[in-house]
C-alpha cells in the first residue's frame, strides 16, 4: 500500500512538473509565423528596417511616415505575437494622419532571438525602437506616442517612466506584474488553480530565459509617468488579463488618466470593439495629448 501511495505522490509530481513545464515553454517559444485570427494583409506598405537592441540582437521594423504627421505611434505587441496583432490599427491611424512605426520583440516574428522574457529584456527592445523614431530622419520633429497591446503595454508604461519622449501612451489589456499574468492566464487555459503552479511556472519560465520574470511590475512606476496622459483600456471578459489589473493600474497612475472598460470584451480591446470607432478613440486621444487640436473634447 505505501508503494502504490508513494507511486502514486511520484506520478503526480512528475504530472505537475510536466504542465508547468509546458506552460513556460510556451511562454517563452513564441509561434514565428502567429497572426491574429481571421487576418489579412493591411495596405500600409510600410518601409522594412533593421536595429539592434541593447544586448545585440537584431530587430526588424517598419516605417510608414505620414507627409504632414500629428505625430508618430511607435506600436508595441503582445507577449508571443507579433507586429502583424497592430497592424491594421497602424493603418487605419496612418489614414488619421499619424505617422507609424511597428516593430518584432525579439524571438519574435522578424527579429532575432529564441527566447522572449517576458518583457525584461522585452524593455530594451522597446527603448532602442524608441531611439530608432527619434533618429529616424523621414519622421522629422513629430512627437512620440505609443499605441501597446498586453506584455506590450506593461513594458511601454515601464519605458515611460524614464523616457520623456514618449508623449502619450495608449495601453490595451495590460498586466500589472507577469507572475499575475501567468497565473490568471494558466487558470483559464487549462482549468487548474494557479496555485501551485504559478510559482513553479515563473520560475521555469525564468531558468529557460535566464532572466527574473517575475520582477516585472509597474505598479510602482506608472505614477511617474505624469503630467503625460494615460489611457488604458481593458476588456471585462480578458481570458488571459484580470481587468482587477486594469483598475490597479488606474488607481496607481496620476491625472491625466483614462480607463476604458469595455462590457463582454476579451484580451485586447481592440479586437473585440468595431475597428473604426476604436482607432477614432485611440486618434482623439492621442490629438488631445499633444494638443494638435485643442478644441477638440476628448470622449471617453
Amino acid at each position: 500500500m505505501i508503494v502504490a501511495v508513494l507511486a502514486f505522490l511520484a506520478l503526480g509530481i512528475f504530472a505537475l512538473g510536466l504542465i508547468a513545464f509546458r506552460a513556460a515553454w510556451l511562454v517563452t517559444h513564441p509561434k514565428r509565423g502567429w497572426r491574429p485570427s481571421n487576418w489579412t494583409p493591411s495596405p500600409l506598405e510600410g518601409r522594412r528596417i533593421q536595429f539592434k537592441s541593447q544586448d545585440g540582437t537584431r530587430l526588424i521594423g517598419w516605417i510608414k511616415n505620414h507627409p504632414d504627421p500629428i505625430g508618430t505611434v511607435l506600436c508595441v505587441h503582445g507577449l508571443g505575437t507579433n507586429r502583424t496583432e497592430l497592424e491594421w490599427r497602424a493603418y487605419r491611424l496612418f489614414k488619421r494622419s499619424f505617422s507609424v512605426f511597428l516593430f518584432d520583440f525579439r524571438a519574435c516574428g522578424d527579429s532575432d532571438g529564441s527566447i522572449t522574457t517576458g518583457g525584461v529584456r522585452e524593455a530594451d527592445d522597446l527603448t532602442a525602437a524608441l531611439d530608432r523614431c527619434k533618429h529616424e530622419p523621414t519622421f522629422g520633429n513629430a512627437p512620440i506616442v505609443v499605441l501597446a497591446d498586453s506584455m506590450g503595454g506593461t513594458v511601454a508604461l515601464k519605458a515611460a517612466s524614464t523616457r520623456t519622449e514618449i508623449r502619450a501612451i495608449f495601453t490595451d489589456g495590460a498586466f500589472a506584474s507577469m507572475e499575475s499574468a501567468i497565473g490568471w492566464g494558466f487558470t483559464n487555459h487549462t482549468g487548474l488553480p494557479a496555485t501551485p503552479f504559478r510559482g513553479i511556472v515563473v520560475r521555469i519560465a525564468e531558468w529557460i530565459s535566464r532572466e527574473q520574470v517575475s520582477a516585472l511590475s509597474v505598479i510602482d512606476l506608472i505614477g511617474q509617468i505624469a503630467p503625460r496622459p494615460i489611457q488604458i483600456a481593458h476588456g471585462l471578459a480578458d481570458p488571459l488579463v484580470p481587468a482587477s489589473d486594469a483598475r490597479l493600474l488606474y488607481q496607481h497612475a496620476r491625472e491625466p488618466k483614462h480607463i476604458w472598460l469595455v462590457p463582454d470584451a476579451g484580451h485586447v480591446v481592440g479586437a473585440f470593439v468595431d475597428p473604426e470607432a476604436y482607432t477614432d478613440r485611440v486618434a482623439r486621444f492621442f490629438r488631445r495629448a499633444l494638443k494638435s487640436k485643442p478644441d477638440l473634447e476628448l470622449t471617453l
